[in-house]
């Protein structure tokens, strides 16, 4: 009985300790809601966090956007050789496929609708070209030039003067683009679509090559552009993401509920660990006062 009445005193200090910390961490979040008695709200209701949660939300915003997700924070995130590396490879294995099937895949395109747009592409180049090309002036030059020295020494000679091969040169290039004019885009078209089918089954990365644009160039021009893009606009990124609103937004639209199990996620060890220190301190001071 007599050890019983030297540890009774640590032991309802640890007991009173422990009990006083565990009420004291549930009464940040409980009670959930506002009590009232005769009209008047009770102290402490609702809990520390349901009551203080916007406040809390607008904190928490605040901190991440000003301390954490900085323009600093954030550029040397981005601009880390790893993600860099993975991004040239990204372009480097795209490049490394068919041009058809990626420009397929880049458009959200069906292999039909692709085949269909290419035919519809042939037959807007093909019709471009007969268009632009005028013989006339070649025809007018060059034709009569070639009756007067081929009729030079032969009996036509006496017929084919200056004037009439240049009347005859200029009849013949009128004539043949008409001739252009009417069906030169159907001479043209499968010269164009076979170019067409050629560059489709080609890679990206063989057509860049055949320009003697390798594989190391593209790498450093997809890192250089990356740099200049993050370095110039990341400023401009953060403001129009506004962190702190989104992540005050985020807290608010929770409920009490999903706030208490996010902080218990972050800090139930160290939460438990005050109410462990509660029972400690009680215990010490029930020990100080048998010796005071």
């Amino acid at each position: 009985m007599e050890i019983l009445h030297y540890i009774a005193g640590p032991l309802i200090g640890a007991v009173i300790g422990y009990f006083t910390n565990y009420i004291a961490v549930k009464m940040l979040f409980y009670p959930r809601r506002e009590i009232r008695v005769f009209g008047h709200r009770l102290p402490f209701t609702p809990g520390a966090i349901p009551k203080g949660k916007a406040r809390l939300a607008h904190a928490a915003g605040q901190v991440v956007s000003g301390s954490l997700m900085t323009k600093e924070v954030l550029t040397q995130r981005l601009l880390d050789g790893a993600i860099e590396n993975e991004i040239a490879d990204l372009v480097i294995r795209q490049l490394r496929g068919r041009v058809d099937e990626e420009i397929r895949l880049l458009s959200g395109m069906s292999e039909e609708t692709y085949r269909e747009r290419k035919e519809q592409v042939c037959a807007l180049v093909s019709k471009e070209i007969a268009q632009s090309v005028d013989v006339r002036p070649v025809i007018r030059e060059k034709g009569a030039q070639y009756l007067m020295e081929h009729a030079h020494g032969t009996v036509l000679a006496v017929f084919l003067t200056e004037k009439r091969c240049a009347s005859l040169a200029e009849s013949i290039g009128n004539e043949l683009q008409m001739q252009i004019s009417e069906h030169g885009a159907e001479y043209v078209r499968p010269v164009v679509s076979e170019k067409i089918d050629s560059i489709d089954s080609q890679t990206a990365s063989a057509l860049l090559a055949q320009l003697g644009i390798g594989e190391n160039t593209v790498r450093s021009a997809v890192i250089g552009a990356y740099r200049r893009i993050v370095e110039e606009h990341v400023e401009t990124v953060l403001a129009r993401l506004d962190i702190a609103t989104v992540v005050s937004d985020k807290i608010n639209a929770m409920s009490v509920e999903e706030v208490e199990g996010l902080v218990f996620a972050m800090m139930k060890k160290e939460l438990n660990t005050i109410v462990s220190l509660g029972a400690l301190i009680g215990f010490v001071l029930g020990l100080l006062n048998l010796f005071l």
